[in-house]
């Protein structure tokens, strides 16, 4: 499930998840220029040189990844009513969530939307 949280991070639009883009811009492009964007390409070669990362990239990186563990345990419930049968990749995990975004739990849209909003406060 980890792996739809991410991704829906980056998709919907959460504040930090753009801040770290921008902490990691010059990171991606040194450390992983030649590496051709997609199917999670891009995102396993920045985990590969993790140790190579500034660290403005690992301090946003480790406030993603506490925005996941949030949204992760709020939307456990969510995730497992409506899209446990989905098959995981190209991102048809988090389009089922959005599918459902409307019967989602009120404790996973507001996890959702605080991050959104970037007003989380994250575990360290």
């Amino acid at each position: 499930m980890t792996k739809w949280i991410l991704m829906g991070l980056m998709t919907m639009g959460v504040s930090f998840a753009a801040h770290a883009e921008n902490a990691c811009q010059q990171d991606m492009q040194t450390l992983c220029g030649t590496v051709e964007p997609g199917e999670g390409r891009m995102m396993k070669c920045m985990k590969e040189n993790e140790a190579k990362l500034s660290p403005a990239c690992k301090a946003q990186r480790d406030k993603m990844k506490a925005a996941m563990k949030d949204i992760k345990e709020a939307c456990h419930d969510d995730y497992e009513k409506f899209c446990a049968d989905v098959k995981m990749g190209k991102g048809r995990a988090m389009k089922c969530m959005k599918e459902h975004k409307d019967e989602l739990s009120q404790t996973c849209k507001d996890e959702m939307m605080k991050h959104k909003k970037g007003k989380g406060k994250h575990h360290g």
